[in-house]
C-alpha cells in the first residue's frame, strides 16, 4: 500500500503540479501567530531561488547550517549532532528524496514539490509532509539554512518541525532537550557539571559505553565579558557539542 507522500507525489507529478499543502498554507499565520513582522514573506521553491537545487550533498561532510532571523539555534545545535549519528540522520531525513527533472521516466522518483521527514511526536515517529515553499525576503531565506545556497534539507526539515507546532515562530521557544528528544525518540536529561566533577565524570564513561549521545555547552556566567562569544580555547557560548570521550586533565 502506497504511503500518503507516495500517493502525493505520483499525483502531482502525473498531473505536471507541484504539491500546495493545505494544512500549511504559504500565510503569514503559517510564519508568525502573535507578533506583526515589518515584511511580508514572499514563498519561494528552491528552483525559485537557484538554478540547482540540492536535498543532501553527497560530497560535504561538513555541518554548515546557520539559524537565520529566527535564532532557533537549540534546533541548528540538535540538527548538528543528528548530522553526526547518520543512521539516525537517514531516519529523521529520509535520503530518497531529490529535486528531479521532469525527464524522469518513473513517476515515483521524480519530483512534486513534496517532502518528508520524521519526528518523534507523542511517543510514536509521525511522518510529516511538507511541501517545498519556503518563506523568503528580498529573493532570501530568512530562517534555518545552509551556508551553501543550494542544500535544502535543513529548511524543509525546520518546515516540518515549525508545521508540527503550528508555525515558525513556536520554535522560538524550543529547548535542546525537547529537540533531542522529538529528533531521536529518546529519553533526554540536563546534567550540570559542576555539582559533583567526579561524579559525573564516571555516570558520563558509563552513559558513553552504552552509547548514548551526549552533548555538553557552556554557559556564560554574570561576571564574564558580555561581548564574549567564545572562551579563549575557542569553544562558544550556548553551543552543545557532541562527547565522545573523558579523559583526565
Amino acid at each position: 500500500m502506497a504511503s500518503d507522500y507516495e500517493r502525493i507525489k505520483c499525483i502531482c507529478v502525473k498531473r505536471g503540479d507541484l504539491w500546495e499543502d493545505p494544512d500549511f498554507p504559504a500565510v503569514q499565520n503559517s510564519v508568525f501567530y502573535h507578533q506583526t513582522p515589518p515584511f511580508q514573506f514572499v514563498w519561494k521553491r528552491p528552483k525559485e531561488l537557484c538554478s540547482s537545487p540540492i536535498f543532501i550533498p553527497n560530497s560535504s561532510p561538513n555541518y554548515e547550517i546557520i539559524p537565520g532571523k529566527l535564532g532557533d539555534n537549540w534546533l541548528v545545535s540538535c540538527l548538528g549532532v543528528l548530522w553526526l549519528s547518520r543512521e539516525l540522520f537517514h531516519r529523521v531525513v529520509p535520503a530518497d528524496q531529490t529535486f528531479a527533472d521532469k525527464n524522469i521516466v518513473k513517476c515515483s522518483d521524480d519530483y512534486g514539490g513534496v517532502f518528508r521527514f520524521r519526528l518523534w511526536w507523542c511517543g510514536d515517529w509521525r511522518e510529516v509532509l511538507v511541501d517545498d515553499r519556503l518563506p523568503t525576503v528580498n529573493g532570501r531565506l530568512v530562517f534555518l539554512q545552509s551556508q551553501q545556497n543550494d542544500v535544502f534539507w535543513a529548511s524543509l526539515l525546520e518546515k516540518a518541525y515549525a508545521k508540527l507546532h503550528g508555525s515558525y515562530e513556536a520554535l522560538k521557544y524550543g529547548t535542546s532537550l525537547d529537540g533531542f528528544s522529538d529528533l531521536t525518540g529518546g529519553i533526554t536529561e540536563s546534567i550540570p557539571l559542576r555539582q559533583d566533577p567526579t561524579s559525573c565524570s564516571r555516570l558520563l564513561n558509563k552513559l558513553l559505553q552504552m552509547t548514548s549521545i551526549i552533548t555538553v555547552s557552556v554557559r556564560q556566567s554574570s561576571h564574564q565579558n558580555g561581548g564574549a562569544e567564545k572562551l579563549a580555547n575557542g569553544i562558544q557560548f550556548g553551543v552543545n557539542y557532541r562527547l565522545y570521550e573523558v579523559q583526565k586533565c
